[in-house]
């Protein structure tokens, strides 16, 4: 199996292209089912591809992962971890009713960095080398949104295609640009107080061959 590099991003940061997340755009979450429908993660848990960092001062800046559909929150969270190539791909029932899933919509638009195809060209990479990489790249990826925070203080976030569940889209959201309070909470459901939202989920797994097993 070959060795995926990830390059260090560049400094200074080069030119950064933006997209805009409209106010009222609905975006979907599957979280723990500790956490509010909008609330931001404080630097806890696993790390991810582009969280945790720290903030020029060496504070950890706290995160929010969404998506814009309910199927790909759910395979970039609950199914995230399933190797495509194992011979039984299942999740546990109990990891699954810990979670709830929630739709939340920006009070205003948010200004995110593109890490689409085209704007990974400006930069010299490609989605291989960033955002098709496995976990173990992790500590070198968290880096590029580290340097896009710090380089663009008006940017709230990043924007790019799901790995997991394309053509979908995933975003993750800064808390010391945009706040709880910028977004509507319009819903948040517990996976195990909702037979239907529990079918819904199990049929998202199904099309990728993943069982949830009690």
């Amino acid at each position: 199996m070959s060795v995926v590099s990830v390059p260090s991003p560049p400094s200074p940061f080069p030119s950064i292209n933006t997209q805009t997340v409209a106010k009222g755009t609905i975006l979907h979450r599957t979280h723990g089912s500790g956490y509010r429908s909008a609330q931001f993660n404080p630097c806890m848990g696993q790390p991810t591809r582009f969280a945790p960092f720290a903030d020029a001062s060496g504070a950890c800046v706290p995160t929010l992962y969404a998506a814009t559909s309910r199927e790909a929150a759910a395979f970039e969270s609950i199914f995230h971890d399933i190797d495509a190539t194992a011979a039984f791909k299942t999740v546990r029932l109990d990891v699954v009713e810990a979670r709830s899933v929630s739709r939340i919509s920006p009070t205003r638009d948010l200004l995110v960095a593109g890490m689409f195809a085209p704007d990974l060209k400006l930069w010299g990479l490609s989605r291989g080398e960033l955002i098709e990489t496995p976990k173990s790249t992790y500590v070198r990826t968290v880096l590029w949104a580290e340097a896009i925070h710090r380089a663009r203080p008006d940017i709230d976030g990043l924007i790019w295609t799901s790995r997991q569940c394309d053509p979908d889209q995933c975003v993750i959201l800064f808390e010391d640009r945009v706040r709880e309070a910028d977004f509507e909470a319009l819903d948040c459901i517990e996976v195990s107080a909702d037979a239907t939202l529990l079918l819904e989920l199990r049929g998202f797994g199904q099309r990728a061959g993943i069982t949830i097993i009690s």
